[in-house]
């Protein structure tokens, strides 16, 4: 009876190919929403269009952002340094999570919807979002320890950059593929204002409910993720500023500006989604934690038309028909600087 037990318990799909196992997202154990009728679950939402409609326009305007900047990294032939490879998946992973975090997220908020008002579409998008948010991290750390390796490695930094930038790319798929389809979804509650590992869709909550919920990747991933990006940037930015030989460059400071803005979104995002798994924090922390998350894959597109010079100039001449003199490099940095920083004041 034990090794039954056991056997059943390690054969019990926790991930998203639940859909395949059972036919339907109505069909899947404890995913339910029967019992209670559709007007009676529109109950139990919050309308807040207050921060829904902001959402939506931030999200448009983010997304109407990366177009002409694909198109510029493309068009300069820009994509032909490695770490621009993986600049572009990066850009294609923040259009696509900022889909999740403001143009679904938006109208969920504004009609105060719940998983059990549309089961089937939520927990897709919640998988989808889960799904962007990891391989985002994973792109990011990948981009960091690119990066790190080409300044240690300068002198090989032809050979390996190329086989890194591919080796890092064929990871961050590959995770992402992982994540989709073997951890379990996420669900949206407008009245929490959060995606939660819980539907909320028991009648009377159980111990084997809790556990077809339980994602303990997410949690990793975020730990993980905030470490290493703590460790990471110190390691870059104090690399970057002994190439600098302690001299005040541009380039230096700018990288500096751009890690910190990275790093804090994504943290503050990492943090309140990890404390969320323990406790419900108020609904401002809630709100500012969402905040982050849209942030954080939107500055990336921010920095790109401010702090990169190429990326910048393009921009303008491309959107606003205007032709902007290409800035001469601070004479204070060191050309060894120049040449690091050069393909990297972008994301990175």
């Amino acid at each position: 009876l034990h090794i039954c037990k056991f056997s059943f318990q390690f054969t019990y799909p926790k991930n998203m190919n639940r859909i395949i196992e059972y036919g339907s997202v109505d069909a899947i154990p404890y995913y339910n929403c029967s019992w209670k009728s559709f007007e009676e679950w529109e109950a139990t939402g919050v309308k807040k269009p207050w921060f829904g409609y902001p959402l939506v326009v931030f999200g448009i305007f983010i997304e109407f952002l990366y177009i002409p900047i694909i198109y510029i990294i493309i068009k300069t032939n820009l994509i032909r340094h490695p770490c621009y490879k993986i600049i572009i998946m990066l850009a294609m992973i923040d259009m696509s999570a900022t889909c999740c975090s403001c143009l679904i997220t938006g109208p969920l908020l504004i009609i105060g919807s719940v998983y059990c008002m549309y089961p089937t579409f939520t927990y897709v998008a919640g998988g989808f979002a889960l799904n962007t948010w990891c391989m985002a991290c994973a792109a990011t750390v990948s981009l960091f320890a690119n990066r790190i390796i080409s300044i240690g490695f300068r002198e090989y930094a032809d050979v390996i950059e190329k086989k890194l930038a591919y080796s890092s790319i064929a990871f961050v798929l590959f995770y992402g593929f992982y994540i989709y389809y073997f951890t379990p979804s996420l669900a949206y509650n407008s009245d929490i204002m959060a995606w939660l590992p819980d539907p909320l869709s028991e009648e009377t909550p159980s111990k084997e409910a809790a556990a077809m919920y339980k994602n303990t990747i997410q949690a990793w991933n975020n730990w993980i993720f905030v470490t290493c990006m703590f460790v990471l940037f110190s390691v870059y930015f104090a690399m970057v500023k002994r190439l600098a030989k302690g001299q005040k460059s541009k380039a230096s400071k700018a990288i500096f500006i751009q890690c910190s803005i990275i790093c804090f979104f994504n943290t503050a995002t990492a943090l309140v989604y990890n404390t969320l798994a323990i406790v419900t924090p108020a609904p401002w922390i809630l709100a500012f934690g969402h905040i982050c998350w849209a942030c954080n894959h939107a500055c990336p597109a921010i920095i790109y038309v401010t702090m990169n010079d190429t990326i910048r100039r393009e921009f303008y001449r491309l959107v606003f028909r205007r032709h902007l003199t290409q800035k001469v490099e601070d004479g204070t940095s060191s050309a060894a600087v120049g040449k690091t920083t050069a393909t990297s004041q972008s994301k990175i």
